[in-house]
């Protein structure tokens, strides 16, 4: 027997699931039967490679994790750009299935760490919260253009609304993440750096459950926040960030922000940055590569201590 895993590849809609791999072709309903249906008919050894696609794939995830089949949620657009590398222009349900189970036996990607209970819960919760604080932020946008005295009323009582389950979601994220040892410790660690939060902690936690595991290459590509070279021939172009996970980045920017005044190293950091001619933006994407890598070496090795 071969020791290769099997991919099959699994393309989701909200209705049904399409899936590819080895003798295995066909739909089932993305429901709790189908997928009971569909991981009985997987070989011994396969690994199911599916995309993320808003909600549609998790209750599969859940219950492959649970079955203890392998499990890898691919990025989409690595996945588009692997298809049109094949000259696959066409995009149906089956194809896109067919294209995920080639994806894998190619690039081989590892597996998913499963997650627990409460690693699910907290990033149920953050995402929920970073959309409602998102909202909130919309209308504050709003609010400043407003001139009628019943407008702004009005917008005062919506912001009043929309600040509400902020508060209640912050408390649940806190709760969930007191309720499990492994998760509080995790979270204490990460608050232990000037500038990171227990908001940020939680977000981190709850967004990469790698933390911890990566490299230095990995982490920064995970977080979208590697410069990579556009040079050919002569031709020698600006570095550009690309990629990596935007919920994270845009919490780890907030954190950044807060870093680049409250941490003494990272301030000093992002000060000779900007004395040396470098754009405020630019130093402070360095500023969160930086605190990402220091975030994921703190979980990485229990025993190093910060520097004061």
């Amino acid at each position: 027997m071969s020791s290769h895993p099997i991919h099959c590849g699994v393309d989701f809609a909200k209705e049904k699931f399409d899936y590819h791999g080895a003798e295995l072709r066909g739909s089932l309903p993305n429901t709790p039967a189908g997928h009971r249906r569909f991981l009985a008919l997987l070989p011994r050894g396969a690994h199911l490679v599916g995309e993320s696609t808003g909600h549609d794939h998790r209750a599969l995830v859940a219950a492959a994790h649970a079955a203890g089949v392998a499990v890898t949620v691919a990025n989409p657009q690595q996945v588009r750009c692997f298809a049109r590398g094949l000259g696959r222009r066409a995009k149906t349900d089956p194809i896109d299935a067919q294209t995920l189970a080639d994806f894998g036996r190619v690039t081989l990607p590892k597996a998913d760490l499963a997650p627990s209970a409460a690693q699910t819960a907290l990033q149920e919760l953050v995402v929920a919260r970073q959309q409602a604080v998102l909202e909130r932020s919309t209308v504050v946008l709003q609010a400043a253009g407003h001139q009628l005295a019943l407008v702004q009323a009005l917008t005062r009582a919506r912001l009043k609304v929309l600040s509400a389950p902020i508060r209640k979601l912050e408390a649940a994220i806190a709760k969930t993440l007191a309720a499990e040892a492994v998760l509080a410790a995790q979270a204490a660690r990460l608050a232990e750096v000037p500038g990171v939060g227990a908001l940020t902690a939680a977000t981190a936690l709850a967004l990469c459950p790698e933390l911890g595991t990566l490299s230095r290459g990995q982490a920064a590509a995970l977080l979208g926040v590697a410069p990579f070279d556009r040079d050919s021939g002569q031709f020698k172009g600006q570095r550009h960030i690309a990629g990596g996970r935007f919920r994270r980045r845009c919490a780890l920017y907030i954190a950044a922000l807060s870093a680049a005044r409250a941490n003494p190293i990272l301030r000093a950091f992002y000060l000779r940055l900007r004395a040396a001619g470098k754009p405020a933006k630019l130093a402070l994407t360095a500023v969160m590569r930086k605190l990402f890598l220091l975030l994921n070496h703190l979980l990485k090795n229990p025993t190093f201590q910060l520097a004061t």
